[in-house]
């Protein structure tokens, strides 16, 4: 059965927005345009992927087995969010600056996603 979570709708407003984005600006830098491209095409999939039981099933048997990587996802979420405000605020807010960080955001979504299964698993337990 599939299942749909909040993370689910995350994912598609993702991929819908950053599409949205590169097809909007079409006098973007063509690498710029190809990295939101892959970013909202990564972003389908993995909306996708998180529908089937064996995502979540997958992280919890993860985290089960090593708990030393509970500050992982913290870890790499505050790592992103940091290189992405050091990256606009030395590219003095330019649109190409704040289009690169917004294309990130998929990791953080992930690890957010990762952070909240790990919660409640804990809470079940």
């Amino acid at each position: 059965m599939k299942r749909f979570t909040w993370f689910t709708f995350l994912y598609l407003t993702l991929g819908v927005c950053l599409t949205a984005i590169a097809l909007g600006y079409p006098n973007l830098p063509s690498s710029l345009q190809t990295s939101l491209f892959v970013s909202a095409g990564a972003s389908y999939i993995v909306c996708l992927l998180s529908t089937f039981p064996f995502w979540r099933e997958t992280t919890i048997r993860f985290y089960r087995r090593r708990n030393s990587a509970v500050i992982l996802p913290w870890l790499v979420i505050g790592v992103n969010i940091v290189w992405m405000i050091w990256d606009v605020q030395s590219q003095n807010w330019t649109m190409e600056a704040i289009l690169r960080a917004f294309s990130r955001l998929l990791v953080v979504l992930v690890f957010a996603e990762i952070i909240v299964m790990t919660w409640q698993v804990n809470s079940e337990h």
